[in-house]
């Protein structure tokens, strides 16, 4: 049996459960875990306080934990984009980015976790990378939504007439709330 059949077939199970790819869940977990270690990191400066320290590095744990999650899906909803596809370009640029995200961050908690066996504060190089990180972030997840809300990809019409509008054509453009067209 392929090691990784189990993990598809969570995957699998996953979607069936949810109605659509589990990714765009997952990536709330990193996204939001290095956005507090970036906070952290801030305040650790602005303070002195060590306790910042310590929670810029946790966030960043969980962040790369969750980050793994996030491959995992991720590759999983890649693997079902045609290559003639313009998303498939965005798709592997979402990923190349994603990749360098995780590096810096990976990167920084090591140099963090170096910094603390050797009683030292958080180094600005830790720092830096970590920021890059985040700012990285903020465009590789523009990109993921680029893929969904413009592209469609991943997205399962919801509506069995082909003559109907879908996805976004579906709502009106006027409305900054976005309500349903004939409502």
């Amino acid at each position: 049996m392929n090691p990784i059949t189990p993990v598809v077939a969570l995957v699998d199970k996953t979607e069936e459960l949810l109605g659509h790819s589990p990714h765009p869940a997952i990536v709330a977990v990193p996204i939001g875990a290095w956005t507090v270690s970036n906070v952290c990191d801030g305040l650790a400066l602005a303070t002195g306080d060590d306790r910042f320290d310590s929670a810029a590095q946790i966030s960043m744990a969980i962040g790369l934990v969750g980050a793994a999650g996030a491959i995992v899906t991720g590759l999983r909803d890649y693997s079902y984009i045609d290559r003639d596809k313009p998303s498939h370009d965005v798709a592997t640029t979402h990923a190349l980015g994603n990749a360098v995200v995780a590096t810096l961050f990976t990167a920084s908690y090591i140099m963090r976790s170096r910094d603390v066996e050797a009683g030292r504060r958080t180094g600005w190089l830790a720092r830096t990378l970590a920021l890059a990180g985040g700012g990285l972030s903020l465009y590789t997840a523009w990109l993921g939504g680029v893929l969904v809300e413009e592209m469609g990809e991943a997205v399962k019409p919801v509506m069995d007439d082909e003559d109907e509008p879908q996805g976004r054509e579906r709502l009106s453009s006027g409305s900054p709330l976005g309500l349903h067209h004939g409502t």
